[in-house]
């Protein structure tokens, strides 16, 4: 399998897995921080993924009609990006695959708030594999911690910007060393990934 190509096909094909499964995405929930055995550091990784198959492909439009299991099929507009969409056929499997990962490193007191930096960062498979590529994108910046709950180890922060964030403190985590107004620098990374498999020759 090859990573394939574009962000708002793959997540829209999330989107439909989610609910052809009948159940809510994974990232509603809070995600869980666990300590990394450096102190003052916690980090979590998340991922979902679904799996859909090609129903019908339009070259010359640009567009590529895909099925999750139990799903009514839709159809996908494909950017520019893509440059070897004719590749692609009928009866082939494609699997999204979206990840995201967020760091905590605690600030000291008198250190330097970090301004909100963001990355982008993009793949795509060479010309002797199958059509593929991913993109990522990432922010790092300096949060606020607004509100603890230590007994159900949840924990509010404010970014710059004003959104407010919770996470969920792991059971390593010295929860009780953390406090109201203390600053975290959080680095946050999100990588979406869309796997293509060539159907079976019969």
């Amino acid at each position: 399998m090859r990573k394939l190509f574009v962000v708002p096909v793959a997540l829209a094909l999330l989107a439909a897995g989610a609910q052809a499964q009948g159940t809510a995405p994974a990232n509603t929930k809070p995600v869980e921080v666990k300590s990394t055995g450096t102190p003052g550091q916690a980090a979590a990784v998340r991922t979902q993924k679904v799996t859909a198959k090609v129903t019908a492909v339009d070259v010359a439009n640009r567009t590529v009609t895909l099925q999750a299991p139990g799903g009514k099929p839709q159809t996908f507009s494909v950017g520019p990006e893509v440059k070897r969409l004719n590749e692609v056929a009928v009866g082939d499997s494609v699997t999204v695959e979206y990840q995201e990962g967020l760091m905590l490193e605690y600030q000291p007191a008198g250190t330097a708030d970090v301004s909100p930096t963001a990355v982008v960062a993009k793949e795509r498979a060479g010309s002797d594999q199958a059509p593929g590529g991913a993109v990522g994108a990432g922010v790092q910046g300096t949060v606020t911690v607004t509100a603890i709950d230590t007994k159900n180890r949840m924990v509010v922060f404010q970014g710059p910007g004003g959104n407010v964030y919770q996470v969920k403190a792991g059971p390593k985590i010295h929860l009780e060393k953390l406090k109201v107004g203390d600053k975290l620098l959080a680095t946050y990374v999100q990588a979406v990934a869309v796997s293509l498999e060539k159907a079976a020759k019969k």
